[in-house]
């Protein structure tokens, strides 16, 4: 992997952190059957303005150094082998919306992306704990995979959400780190099956107002991720 330009981004044992944090995240998820052959992406930032993320076509089970590329925030290429991640204008748009997010992770999760082939929310599911830990789920409107039109898209809910159902495409989460992210991930696909139960078994027990106040005041005060 070329380190002249990454060198001035980060210092080299920042960059060897980061690479190892961000290979960790993708084998995790890939364990869990979440990337299918060599789809999905991951990133994570390593300055204010620029990301790491995975080369276009990477296998996330066997992520090396060498599959991971450095690029600015306008998308364009400073270190590694090979194109970035075909789905680079998704992480992009997260990361210049929000400073709070250091991590962006792209998987097709079965349960969680059968919910967005069929363009069905996930929004009747209100367990204390997926209030807490994952929060609300925006089903973000088809748009061809790859385009600023998706990232675009993408931009109107990534203010107030941190996990997403992508229409028809897969699924998609943030968080102050990457593997905050990937817990998200792992999180998204949970409820997905617990809804999915939940369905063929009777009605979702829909919290009251005031039961869900206090567990939305924790979400936002607590670090129940250790973030």
């Amino acid at each position: 992997m070329a380190t002249i330009a990454s060198d001035r981004i980060c210092s080299r044992s920042q960059l060897r952190s980061a690479q190892t944090e961000l290979i960790k995240a993708a084998t995790y998820l890939a364990a869990r059957h979440y990337h299918g052959a060599l789809a999905g992406n991951v990133s994570l930032r390593v300055s204010s303005g620029h990301i790491l993320c995975t080369r276009h076509g990477a296998d996330k089970g066997a992520l090396t150094a060498d599959d991971l590329v450095i690029t600015d925030l306008d998308g364009n290429k400073v270190s590694g082998e090979g194109p970035p991640t075909s789905e680079l204008n998704m992480h992009r748009a997260a990361y210049q919306a929000r400073e709070d997010v250091n991590g962006v992770i792209h998987a097709h999760p079965p349960t969680a992306t059968a919910f967005a082939a069929a363009s069905m929310p996930l929004d009747s599911l209100q367990l204390p704990e997926m209030l807490v830990f994952l929060g609300p789920v925006a089903l973000v409107p088809y748009a061809t995979p790859g385009t600023q039109q998706l990232a675009d898209a993408l931009c109107q809910y990534v203010h107030n959400y941190d996990a997403f159902l992508l229409e028809n495409h897969g699924a998609l989460t943030v968080g102050r780190t990457v593997r905050e992210a990937a817990l998200r991930m792992e999180l998204l696909e949970h409820n997905a099956q617990t809804t999915l139960h939940l369905r063929q078994l009777g009605t979702p027990y829909r919290l009251s107002k005031e039961q869900l106040e206090p567990l939305l005041k924790y979400r936002k005060i607590m670090d129940p991720l250790g973030g």
